[in-house]
């Protein structure tokens, strides 16, 4: 009957159809990112541009990018959060895995990475991306990669190229065609420069950047992409000091209902060098401890689902809870 021939055309076009892959909105992953670093749209949204742009390549490709700007200004909350925000947008599951290259600066410590060969000590033993063999897609983030081994570098830059890491240890090469390789590094870059720049321009001035610091061009030379974070501004800090307030009030089940303007200027005024990462400690020493002597008084579970307006000044903060 002919009902039951197979229209073979209309098949294969529906089945080439349904194997593309998805379009995704940037703003998709941008967006939520914006939730959590602050201070930082334009990398972000460039970051989520670079993701979606190779993540509907025909052929899969190992995305390498590096992220440049002063410390603790969001790079590797940017790298955490983005494993997270890829797995729900694209439906798949993405790792997350963050390397400090300066651990890996002896022959012995690469083995770790590379793997052992034989009859070497750890030979058989897992390896830091040995995760990405059961999982293919990752996020992966190499800290400070040019004060690494220069056998990992020269391992690195080869997968780079082929999307594949070659191991040591006779196994086979990991497969990195599904991961997404971030470099960070804490360079200053000069931001008038940069911001009067043309793309091409910005991109060869963070490769001499780089390559001026490290002494390593063929490290620049290798990385296409590279994404600059600027120093937080006061409405980015302010932001950022309230999200860790709310982290510590939610240890308690508190909502945080505002911040007296005296006190959030004094808690500006301790930003230190250290960036968010510094403020981050702060709000903990001010905030946690004195909100600790206020629970010794209370029956227990007294303030959960309270909301606590914040004033007064750093050495005695009032809690006024509502």
């Amino acid at each position: 009957s002919s009902d039951n021939i197979v229209d073979l055309p209309a098949l294969m076009a529906e089945r080439k159809l349904r194997n593309r892959p998805r379009m995704v909105d940037p703003a998709a992953i941008s967006t939520p990112l914006k939730q959590k670093i602050f201070g930082q749209d334009a990398a972000l949204e460039a970051l989520a541009e670079l993701v979606v742009l190779n993540h509907m390549r025909k052929e899969k490709k190992l995305l390498t990018i590096m992220l440049l700007g002063p410390t603790a200004t969001g790079k590797s909350e940017t790298a955490k959060s983005l494993a997270h925000i890829l797995s729900s947008v694209y439906k798949t599951p993405y790792g997350y895995i963050e390397i400090a290259a300066n651990e890996f600066v002896s022959d012995h410590s690469v083995y770790r990475f590379l793997g052992a060969p034989p009859s070497y000590i750890g030979y058989g033993q897992p390896t830091v991306l040995d995760p990405v063999r059961s999982q293919p897609c990752h996020v992966i983030v190499i800290n400070e990669v040019e004060k690494s081994h220069p056998t990992l570098i020269t391992s690195l830059m080869e997968a780079i190229d082929t999307g594949h890491l070659a191991m040591s240890d006779n196994s086979q090469p990991i497969d990195l065609t599904q991961c997404i390789l971030l470099f960070t590094s804490n360079l200053p870059i000069d931001r008038h420069k940069y911001e009067n720049a043309s793309d091409f321009q910005r991109v060869e001035l963070c490769r001499d950047l780089f390559t001026q610091h490290c002494g390593r061009p063929e490290i620049s030379g290798k990385i296409g992409n590279f994404i600059v974070y600027q120093p937080l501004n006061t409405e980015s800090t302010a932001r950022i000091i309230i999200k860790f307030i709310q982290n510590e009030l939610n240890d308690h089940n508190i909502n945080l209902k505002s911040v007296s303007r005296p006190l959030m200027q004094e808690l500006l005024d301790l930003e230190t060098r250290y960036g968010a990462r510094g403020i981050a400690g702060s709000v903990r020493d001010t905030v946690g401890k004195q909100l600790l002597r206020q629970l010794l008084h209370q029956p227990p579970d007294a303030l959960a689902g309270k909301q606590a307006a914040l004033s007064g000044t750093i050495e005695q903060i009032q809690f006024e809870f509502s």
